[in-house]
């Protein structure tokens, strides 16, 4: 019997959590390295202030908001609520994003 796969929310959920949280810890490897002046192969990404802000809040607040999905999903929630519990987070999560950008930088 052939394992049947599953491409829906719960994988792009797990997906995104995993990549999130792969260039958060490389994210966090560079800004120790340049905060404190040692040079690394990857000081081609040095970005100014606004695009770094930016792209940490690509990161972090999906990746946060997604953990908050997992302990729903620990906690015994269906998986209809589960689907909508995602992309209701993730669509708050681009209204902070935005808000957050905008409030900073303007």
């Amino acid at each position: 019997m052939e394992k049947e796969r599953a491409y829906g929310t719960g994988m792009w959920a797990w997906l995104l959590q995993r990549v999130t949280g792969f260039l958060l810890v490389f994210y966090l490897f560079l800004h120790v390295g340049w905060a404190h002046g040692i040079s690394t192969p990857f000081d081609f990404l040095f970005f100014p202030a606004p695009l770094a802000f930016f792209i940490l809040l690509l990161l972090a607040v999906p990746h946060a908001l997604n953990g908050f999905r997992v302990f729903a999903v620990d906690f015994g929630i269906s998986e209809r609520a589960q689907k909508v519990l995602f992309w209701a987070l993730m669509i708050f999560g681009g209204v902070v994003i935005i808000f957050s950008y905008y409030s900073r930088f303007s």
